[in-house]
């Protein structure tokens, strides 16, 4: 389908009320529904149903395939990988949303998250955040606190899936952006990778990262509609 490397990005509104044709829900795996029904409460429940079957229909689009047939395995690295389609991916999802990154390329990670306080956020960001990205946060306004935080979280997120480490990551070693009293907030990357982040729907912030050191862009795209327009 596509010969050029590329990094999509789609998402979807997990909240939205689709036609019964597009119940994607149906299309999960055996395992996938047997974990499904181990979540705690029905939110759980229809947000992993749906951002699965979001996961499948995507890939059935880029592969060919139908969407209940995809044999979705776990790679070395424990990400999830097809075999055999030449295709990196990476999935999620909070309650209401979901981002789905694909590249034919190079390994992706992608992150979504409400902008939502936390309780016992100092704790997190001691643990968790980079001295530059500690100071940007004490130095913003109160009105830019929260998206500056989740801005630094969703960068920090993608590219530790990129790298297939997930919550194993050192996040305080590695910082997303350059910060001191005599310069400005510049948005950085690690050597080797591309990291960008936008807002995802009202209330939500996403980032992808792209383990590459070419400059490839994301291609945004909406689900369902971008099936029928691409």
């Amino acid at each position: 389908m596509h010969s050029a490397p590329f990094l999509h990005v789609w998402q979807a509104d997990l909240a939205a009320t689709l036609p019964p044709w597009l119940a994607a829900e149906n299309t999960l795996s055996a395992a996938e529904r047997a974990r499904q029904v181990r979540l705690r409460t029905p939110t759980l429940r229809q947000t992993y149903g749906r951002a699965h079957g979001f996961l499948r229909a995507v890939l059935s689009h880029y592969t060919g395939q139908a969407a209940s047939t995809l044999r979705i395995e776990v790679d070395i690295q424990g990400k999830p990988a097809l075999p055999g389609a030449g295709l990196y991916f990476n999935l999620s999802y909070r309650p209401g949303r979901a981002l789905l990154a694909v590249s034919n390329a190079y390994p992706v990670g992608v992150d979504v998250e409400p902008l939502a306080p936390l309780a016992n956020v100092d704790a997190l960001i001691q643990e968790l955040f980079a001295p530059a990205e500690q100071a940007a946060l004490r130095a913003t306004v109160p009105a830019d606190y929260w998206p500056l935080f989740y801005t630094i979280w969703t960068r920090k997120e993608a590219y530790a899936k990129a790298l297939g480490m997930g919550l194993a990551m050192p996040f305080a070693a590695f910082s997303v952006l350059r910060f001191g009293p005599s310069q400005p907030l510049v948005f950085t990357a690690p050597p080797g990778v591309g990291l960008h982040h936008w807002v995802v729907g009202a209330g939500y912030l996403g980032a992808v990262a792209v383990q590459s050191a070419a400059s490839l862009l994301p291609t945004h795209y909406t689900y369902p509609n971008a099936l029928f327009d691409k």
